[in-house]
């Protein structure tokens, strides 16, 4: 019997240490997870102060506002941008952060954010009481649940005034190019007529001169070379300064207009390139296009034979120019192409010729456009718009130039 008690001692007792055992790994294991826990949670902490820094001190403004307008979030930037404290700006309206600001177009943009489902963007301009102007940019997209937008903000107010500087900078640029052009075309026909009058004479005199050495030296074995000589001189140097002339100042383009000097430049480019095929189209009338206008037309052109042989390495060259009146507009406009069957070249690539540049600056100071189409092994087109005044002509001639 007492055996019998011993034994069930035992066994009760086997039994409670085995369960201490139990509880003993149980505890460590628990202690265990509790310090995996504790770890998580402090890397959790760590993460959400992480993010809430990113969130609070991020570049730009941060806010969710519902569909009334209201702000319900806020980082500390956004609050910056607002110039008051974020406490204060929960739950408060928008449009009441700004003494000044355009109550209508805001309004709008909230209808379009939460009736579109793309992003919304919107330069705001704002004011504060002192009445200092700033402009803000916003971009905004409304949530899934299509009850709150999320919104980015940020001060664009130097943006804006650097836009207004380099605007006028360029505006300024393009003032001082168009009267530089100016300049240069009023010395060119000054050079022009120096070169006409002074040494025109000069050289008709001398001409003059070795015809009557010729006459009264006939059969003189010693002058006559050397006055035969003289006169094919003269008769080349003739040639160059009537060259230079048409290169400074086209006399048909004061005495019989665009169209006669551009048959003038045509016949002499041709002259020199006869290995290349030059078509001309013109389009319209250009008796009233005015001084300015029809410089600048028979200066780009002329520009553009000069790159088409000195780049293009073309067999064909066509320069197209239109003049399409607008019915009851006060401006329309002349349409300038110029394009050719050449090399071509990569339009993606800066140029480094000084050409196109000079094309380009060109038609900027006349508040034109220009552009070009152009690929390797496949020519090049430049397309020309220049504005001018409505003459109201109706008439629409065409003109072949051969």
């Amino acid at each position: 019997m007492n055996s019998e008690h011993r034994r069930a001692d035992d066994v009760i007792s086997n039994s409670k240490l085995e369960l201490l055992v139990e509880l003993q790994v149980h505890q460590t294991e628990l202690e265990m997870q509790n310090l995996e826990l504790k770890e998580a949670q402090q890397q959790l902490e760590e993460s959400r102060n992480h993010y809430a820094d990113l969130y609070d001190y991020a570049p730009v403004g941060y806010l969710t506002l519902d569909k009334t307008g209201d702000i319900r979030a806020i980082n500390l930037t956004g609050a910056s941008v607002l110039g008051k404290e974020r406490a204060f700006l929960i739950g408060k309206p928008f449009i009441t952060c700004f003494a000044h600001i355009d109550h209508q177009a805001f309004f709008h943009y909230l209808h379009d954010i939460f009736n579109n489902p793309s992003k919304a963007t919107l330069d705001l301009k704002v004011g504060n009481a002192k009445n200092r102007i700033r402009y803000i940019h916003l971009e905004s997209k409304a949530d899934d649940d299509n009850n709150m937008c999320r919104m980015i903000m940020s001060d664009i107010s130097q943006l804006k005034e650097a836009i207004v500087i380099n605007r006028e900078l360029l505006s300024e640029n393009r003032r001082l190019m168009k009267e530089l052009f100016h300049t240069q075309e009023k010395e060119r026909r000054a050079l022009a007529f120096e070169l006409h009058d002074e040494l025109g004479q000069w050289l008709t005199a001398i001409r003059a001169e070795n015809e009557v050495i010729l006459n009264f030296a006939e059969n003189n074995a010693n002058i006559t070379p050397s006055a035969q000589a003289i006169k094919v001189c003269t008769q080349k140097m003739h040639e160059v300064i009537h060259t230079m002339l048409h290169q400074l100042r086209p006399a048909l383009l004061d005495a019989l207009g665009l169209p006669n000097a551009l048959l003038e430049l045509k016949k002499q480019w041709c002259s020199h390139h006869q290995h290349i095929v030059l078509e001309f189209k013109l389009q319209g009338e250009f008796t009233k296009l005015g001084e300015p206008l029809n410089i600048a037309v028979f200066r780009l052109i002329q520009e553009g034979l000069n790159n088409i042989c000195s780049h293009a390495e073309a067999t064909w060259a066509q320069i197209s120019l239109v003049h399409e009146p607008i019915e009851n507009s006060p401006v329309d406009y002349l349409y300038l192409k110029i394009e050719d069957n050449g090399k071509g070249y990569d339009v993606s690539q800066p140029s480094t010729g000084l050409g196109l540049l000079g094309m380009r600056e060109r038609v900027i100071s006349m508040n034109g456009t220009l552009s070009i189409r152009s690929a390797c092994n496949e020519g090049t087109e430049i397309n020309i718009r220049l504005p001018i005044e409505n003459s109201n002509n109706e008439e629409t001639n065409i003109h072949s130039v051969d």
